[in-house]
Parts: C-alpha cells; structure tokens; sequence
C-alpha cells in the first residue's frame, strides 16, 4: 500500500529532475560507448606494454611456470578488486550530481567531514604528481618497441640514446599542440583505441591457444601461494610491478561525468577481457622460458608476428599518446577545480573547444611538459621509471578509498558496506604503497618530491587565501555614497580620473570592501565603479547587471561565457557607460581637450582608469611568524603566477596599483626617549 501511495503522490521537481539526471547517467549507448573507450581506458589499455616486463624483471629477468602463473593470477583477481569491484561497481555509485573522481567525493562529504578538505588535498596533488610519469612512462615504453622490428632493431644506429630522444620529442609535441585543443582529434580516440583493444586481444588469444594451461592462473591460490613462496625473489615489492597493471583505475571514475556511469559499465567488461587476453597471451611467452633484461625488448612486441610488428609498434605508439592526452585533460581540468576552490592563485584558462570540459591552462601545460621531459632524461628507460611510476597514483586510490567510506556512512547511510568494503580496499592499497615504497631509493624519491611541491603550494594557496580574505571587512554602498558625495567636494584634491573602476571577485552587489572604500576616499573621481567579472557555464554570452548608489557610486557584475576573452574588459566597461549615459545614469562630461581627446572622452564619458588591490603584510601584525612566513609566501606566488592585468587587458590603460595592509596589529603608543633640554618659547 505505502508503495501505491508512493506512486500516486505528486513527485517534488527537484527529485524529478535527480532521477532524469541519474537515469541518463545511466544510459549507455553505441556512441558513447565508444567515446569512453577513446577517453578513459588509455592508461589501463597501455599497461601490458610494460607490466609484464616489470614482473619478469622482478624475479631477476626470467620466470618459471609457479611464477607465472603466480604472477598472472596476482593481475587477474586484483584487477578484478580494484578496478571491478572498488571503481567500476562501487565509487562509481558515489557520484556528486554526475560527477566523479576525488573533488565530486570531496564535494559530496565536505559538510560531514572536516578533514575531507586535506584528504582531498593530498590525492589531487598525487594526481598531479602521476601526470608527469603517465606520458613518460606510455610514450617511453612504445618507443622502445621500434626496436623489436628487425630491420631497425638489429641496425647498427639504433640505441637507448636514439630511443629516449625519439620519446622527447613525441612528447614536446604532444604538449605543443595542447592550446589548439582536441576537438577533432578527439573525435578519432575512440576508433583508434577501439582498434588497438581489438588487436591485443587477438594476439593474445593466438598465443593462448598455444598452450592452454596458463588458465589455471585464474585460480587465485595460486597468486597468494607465490606471493608468500621463497620463489617470489622480490617479496612484497612485486606488488608494485602488479600494482603498474592497474594504473589508470581512477580515471574511470574521475572521468565518469564526462563519458556517463552506463557507457562505463557497458565497455569495461569487453575492455577487461582484451586486457586479460594480452596478459595471459604474453603469460604464455613467458613459460617457454625467455630471458629478458632492463634494456631488452619487452614480452608484448616479442608475442606480435614479425609480419605485422610495424602496425603494433605505430598502434602502441598511438594508445601512448591517446593515455598521455587523457592524462593532460584530466590535469587541467583537476588544476582549474584546485583554482575554483582557492587552492592556487587565479590561473589564465582557456577553452579552445566548445565545452567547459575542455579546458588549456598554459602555465599548467609548460610546467608539466618540463617535468616529464626531465623524468625521461633521468631515467632513461621505462623500466628504470616503473620504480618511480605508480607511487603517487597509489597514494590518489587511498585517498579515494578514505574519502569514500565518509560517502558511504554518511551520505548514502551503509554504515556497514561502508565499514567492511572500504577496509579491503584500504588494505589492498596499503599493500600496494609498501612495495611502492620499497622502491623509494630507486626513484620512488622523484614522485615523491613532485607530489610534495604540489601539496605544498595547494597548502599555502589555501591557508594563505583564507589568511588575506579574514580581515575584509565590508561598508553598506548606500553609506560609501554618502561619504564619497562628502569627499568629492573637496576641491584641494587632484582628480585622478573621470570614472575610477576598481575590479574585485566579491559578488557582493550591497557592501563594499573597506580597503576599496579607503582608496576611494583617498583618490578623487567624478564616478566610482565596483566590478566583478562571472564566468558564466555556458560558452558564448556577455550580459551585465548594475545597482547605482546615487550617481557617484555603481556596483556592476559582468556575465561572460567561459569562451569569451576577459581581456575584452576595457571595450565591455566602455559599452556599459554608453548605455548608462545614453539613459542619463550617469553624467555627461565634456573634454578639455577635444583636440587630443580619446574615443571615451569624446562621446562625453571621460578618462577611465582601473585600480587593481594588491595586499601586503602589516609591519605591526599580530599574525605567528608562520602564519606570517606561509602568507608572505603565498603572496609572492600571487605576484609570480597570477597576472590579473594581463587577464583584463589593462596593459595599456594606466592600471594604479594600490597597495593596502592586512592583518593590522592593535595602535600601540610608543615611548620615546627625549634628548636634550626643552626650550620653552616665551
């Protein structure tokens, strides 16, 4: 009966509108099926290019069948509990309005959980810190394959050195063309990817088909017997080698948004069972007992016919390029959340496509092509990078797993699941760090560095803003245009401009910000303006909105779509005091000089000049000195990264820099001591 009544009683249109949400999430087809592929299994679909290498390395270049199978089984069953049964079939149900990855989870339980905020922290910078490795180690590894084709392989003007430039300049590449976007390239993602899934499976089932006992992998004794054996040389640390088979798993929940949850679900079997088939494919390589070294062409090429190995070695070429880029994408968009959340100081963003998804953010871009070229010229060779690789991905699971279990009690209320589910997988991962970990020395440190520069700026971003924004106080408009119309009466003061236009982030349409206020007192104009630029969801749009305190005093907000350049600034406040003067909002005023007058002045509007705020530590302040170290710090990032005057195109407009205190301390009277006698007049 209860549910009868359910049916019948009016549904509210919000719930309405969540189920239509969380049905279309759902709803897989064809075409977006095909798109998941091209975006979000690159990093997984490149793994059997140097995971097996990494496993037969760890027990010293060559395998006996027990530790084939052993390790097999170890890929297969954890494959199927981190990347099945964590992501595909639980994070994945732990979306915030569509989203997924760290910051929807963090979204999700901010309110319940105080320490989500650092939690959320850490795996985003260890995601930052993977992107570096992701294209290095991809792009690296398939290059390496070239020398698996006889004539260029057994030539004698192939080397390591040649192979490492080659994967140097496929990555400036890469990272050159990131401003033009990839809308149409894009659009090939999902073929080529489908293609190159295709093909590692079929070569792996011609090589199954060989011998078809290295199935009994799939008993998982077998995989837990090894990694306790004595014939397990490397011990725990062989995790890491099977932990490089599963990176990429949080990508398929990161990307979830943008692909919907239903294609996911739909692809990733197919997906798993082509990987499963190159995996078991080049187990049976394995077993006939080759031996390869650091340096030696790796398992996956040697399995490909000699006939057809130039068309693997340009489609792993491919797949490498396809998981960089999706790697990239994910940074930029990771990096703009970070900025959205003042974790960084305003960055310059651009979208070269149609969608806000799509974003370029040039100084993320250099920054992250110097660094993975760098790895490259460190290590050398893919497999000396698999000791560094995986570590901070590792850290970004855990992280996930943490901040799912307070998704999971909290949100969704499965106290239970929740407690034993995330337990597991915290475990698993926990595994996966220590023999991560055991690899510190052998370049492990590297990931770990780059991790810790990127936390530490998301640290000082974020207590620094929160430092400087405490001491804002605010004055009602409606008072600010008393005192103004009181100020503007002294004629004693120069006029600095016609029409002053200060810019600020705060929304707020009926307070003002004190230090702005001040610095119109102190400055004489005819007309004051307070502006805040929004970027608005949609790409194209630019609309305005202003409440006038009188005519001396007007508060505007600026809509603009997040495809149109804010640079525009100057040529849109322009417009508006058109429009305001040609309604009489404001007054007409005449140039003295018509002669030498610009296009503003002519029209009757007058000088404009901008005033940007720029805010320094008080002498006298009351701050810690590490408050006060971490705020200077974080204030000279600002001046480093953050270019507001470029952003607005104000180059050539007479910007004024005003320069205000925060963190006034409390006046004291000083004592000073007089010297000399007083000598009273008469």
């Amino acid at each position: 009966m209860s549910a009868l009544l359910q049916k019948l009683r009016p549904q509210n249109g919000r719930t309405k509108r969540k189920r239509e949400r969380g049905s279309a999430l759902n709803r897989a087809t064809p075409a977006g099926m095909l798109i998941a592929v091209g975006i979000v299994y690159g990093d997984l679909g490149t793994s059997p290019i140097y995971a097996p290498k990494a496993l037969m390395l760890a027990q010293g270049g060559q395998m006996n069948r027990f530790q084939t199978l052993g390790s097999l089984s170890l890929v297969f069953w954890f494959m199927m509990l981190v990347v099945t049964i964590k992501y595909v079939c639980t994070a994945m149900r732990a979306d915030n309005q569509g989203e997924g990855g760290v910051f929807a989870l963090f979204a999700a339980v901010r309110k319940y959980w105080k320490p989500a905020g650092l939690i959320a922290m850490i795996g985003a910078a260890a995601f930052l810190a993977d992107s570096v490795f992701t294209p290095a180690v991809s792009i690296t590894s398939a290059v390496e394959g070239l020398a698996s084709i006889p004539f260029i392989g057994d030539s004698g003007y192939w080397s390591q050195e040649l192979s490492m430039m080659i994967a140097i300049a496929i990555i400036l590449g890469l990272f050159l063309i990131q401003h033009a976007g990839t809308n149409r390239l894009g659009s090939l993602f999902g073929p080529i990817m489908t293609v190159w899934f295709t093909f590692i499976a079929v070569i792996g089932v011609m090589q199954i088909t060989r011998d078809w006992s290295v199935l009994q992998a799939l008993d998982p004794t077998i995989g837990l017997r090894f990694l306790l054996s004595d014939e397990n040389k490397s011990g725990v640390a062989i995790m890491g080698s099977v932990f490089l088979a599963l990176t990429g798993a949080e990508a398929l929940y990161s990307d979830m948004g943008h692909v919907g949850r239903g294609n996911i679900w739909a692809s990733w079997p197919l997906v798993n069972i082509a990987l499963m088939c190159s995996y078991f494919g080049q187990g049976v390589w394995m077993l006939d007992g080759h031996l390869i070294n650091a340096h030696g062409v790796a398992p996956f090429f040697q399995i490909i016919p000699e006939q057809i190995r130039p068309f693997g070695v340009v489609m792993s070429l491919m797949a490498g390029v396809i998981a960089s880029q999706a790697l990239i994408s994910g940074a930029f968009t990771l990096t703009a959340a970070a900025d959205g959340l003042g974790w960084l100081p305003r960055l310059n963003m651009r979208y070269p496509g149609v969608t806000k998804g799509q974003i370029y953010i040039p100084s993320v871009c250099a920054t992250l092509a110097v660094l993975t070229v760098l790895v490259v010229l460190y290590f050398q060779s893919s497999a000396a990078m698999e000791a560094a690789y995986g570590l901070a991905l590792v850290i970004a699971m855990l992280m996930d797993s943490v901040l799912l279990f307070e998704f999971l009690r909290n949100v969704r209320g499965k106290r239970a699941s929740a407690v034993v589910m995330c337990t597991v997988f915290v475990l698993v991962e926990l595994l996966f760090l220590s023999a991560s970990v055991s690899k510190f020395m052998e370049g492990g440190y590297i990931t770990v560095v780059i991790w810790g520069l990127v936390y530490g700026l998301f640290h000082i971003c974020s207590r620094g803003s929160m430092l400087e924004n405490s001491e804002r106080g605010h004055v009602h408009a409606d008072d600010l245009a008393h005192i103004l119309a009181v100020s503007m009466a002294e004629k004693r003061r120069d006029l600095v401009a016609d029409h002053l236009v200060y810019l600020t982030p705060d929304p707020n349409m009926r307070d003002v910000e004190k230090d702005i206020a001040v610095s119109m007192i102190h400055r004489r104009a005819h007309a004051y303006w307070v502006v805040t630029v929004v970027q608005l969801g949609r790409p194209y749009g630019q609309d305005w909105k202003v409440t006038s305190y009188g005519r001396n005093l007007h508060r505007v907000t600026i809509n603009l779509g997040y495809k149109v350049p804010q640079f525009y600034l100057p040529q849109f406040m322009q417009a508006i005091m058109e429009d305001m003067l040609a309604n009489g909002e404001i007054n007409r005023i005449n140039p003295q000089w018509p002669k030498l007058a610009t296009r503003s002045e002519r029209l009757g509007i007058g000088s404009v000049r901008y005033v940007l705020m720029h805010r320094v530590i008080s002498p006298e302040s009351a701050l810690p000195d590490s408050d006060r170290t971490l705020l200077r710090t974080y204030q000279w990032v600002k001046r480093l990264i953050s270019k507001p005057v470029e952003w607005f195109g104000l180059e050539t407009n007479d910007p004024i820099i005003d320069t205000v205190s925060v963190w006034n301390g409390e006046e004291r009277p000083m004592q000073m001591h007089r010297i000399g006698e007083v000598k009273k007049k008469p």
